[in-house]
């Protein structure tokens, strides 16, 4: 009846507590909260070396309340921990809710037990080692990371642009990166300001070389009257874009279509469309999607508000595509398209013909 409960045994020279400390070194991983790695220790505790050997029943029938007591936890915190574990596939429950827990060993053997079953758990043994080294890798990144970060904020700090350290603290307000905890928000963080940090080197570069940096007054991101001459300057240096108002707004998502209609009935009274209504609703769409200010006015400025305009149409209507165009984060999208349209210039045509012929339109070049 037990044979089901079973397990295939640790790996090979792994001891249960070794097994333990890789569950709790990959705690976030594996998704486990702080009450769960407690509950865990308590359970192999309550167990024996021989129970991990392969063929063996590994179970343990301690009660409710003395679990709760071992691992510092309320009876109902176990319950729930119990609960979320079984539904996870960590564990194996024999014993029913409100049933008496019970068991027995042979020769050291368990011979029958109504408890907490551990086989699922030893069964992922495999996948929690590559877990624990997941966690190991991502520590040792989390740290170079936050070196990275603060040197980060010393290159834009020696910019010499107020718009720079606006854009930066918008990204982190307290420029303590010691203060995340998460890998993946590090890597976020680490991204966007190596984003702003080569934004702006053009801008300053560019400043330099057309001797405007001083006369001109400083970048200012967080207001719509940003630096006017870069923003000129950018345009005359690209291709103005390959399509009129008229497309953008059919090839427009639906509630980026239903904006530009507001501003076209109050801005061009319902006659052509005008680059003005679409600049206009695409600047409120993006700032729904969460896209911050500062970061709409920086690529504003970089690019000239038609094409950032189109980066945005074009990454919010592939949000609905199911082929290999398909953007899950609009927001990513729209500022690693704009960064590629600075760097290498024509990725937004390209793109804007494949999404034409995606949807069957006619070009419209002009």
């Amino acid at each position: 009846m037990m044979q089901h409960l079973t397990h295939g045994g640790l790996p090979d020279g792994m001891t249960r507590w070794q097994f333990f400390g890789l569950i709790d070194s990959a705690r976030r991983q594996l998704g486990l909260s702080k009450g769960a790695v407690a509950y865990l220790k308590v359970a192999i505790s309550n167990t024996l070396d021989e129970d991990f050997l392969a063929g063996r029943i590994c179970s343990f029938w301690t009660s409710v309340t003395k679990i709760a007591a071992q691992a510092g936890l309320d009876r109902r915190q176990i319950a729930r921990i119990e609960s979320d574990l079984v539904q996870r596939g960590l564990l194996a429950k024999s014993a029913s809710d409100h049933s008496r827990r019970g068991g027995s060993r042979r020769n050291g053997k368990i011979g029958n037990e109504f408890g907490i079953n551990l086989a699922p758990l030893i069964a992922r043994a495999t996948e929690i080692q590559a877990a624990a080294r997941k966690a190991a890798f991502e520590a040792q990144e989390a740290e170079r990371l936050r070196l990275r970060i603060n040197k980060l904020f010393g290159d834009i700090r020696r910019l010499h642009f107020d718009g720079a350290m606006v854009a930066a603290e918008d990204i982190l307000p307290n420029r303590r990166p010691s203060t995340i905890q998460s890998f993946e928000r590090l890597k976020q963080v680490a991204e966007a300001l190596e984003a702003v940090l080569e934004d702006f080197s053009v801008v300053t570069s560019r400043g330099e070389k057309s001797h405007q940096s001083d006369i001109s007054p400083p970048l200012n991101t967080c207001k719509e009257n940003i630096n006017k001459t870069c923003r000129a300057k950018r345009r005359c240096e690209t291709q103005p874009p390959r399509t009129t108002p008229t497309q953008v707004a059919l090839l427009a998502s639906g509630p980026l279509r239903e904006i530009i209609e507001l501003y076209w009935n109050a801005l061009d009274k319902r006659g052509p469309l005008s680059w003005q209504t679409i600049q206009m609703a695409a600047r409120d769409r993006a700032n729904h999607l969460g896209i911050r200010t500062g970061v709409w006015c920086r690529q504003c400025a970089m690019l000239g508000e038609e094409r950032a305009a189109l980066c945005l149409m074009i990454a919010d209507r592939n949000a609905n595509r199911l082929d290999g165009y398909r953007v899950r984060d609009v927001a990513g999208a729209f500022v690693g398209m704009a960064r590629s349209e600075a760097r290498q210039g024509a990725v937004v045509n390209s793109l804007l013909g494949e999404l034409i012929g995606n949807l069957g339109g006619p070009r419209n070049d002009r």
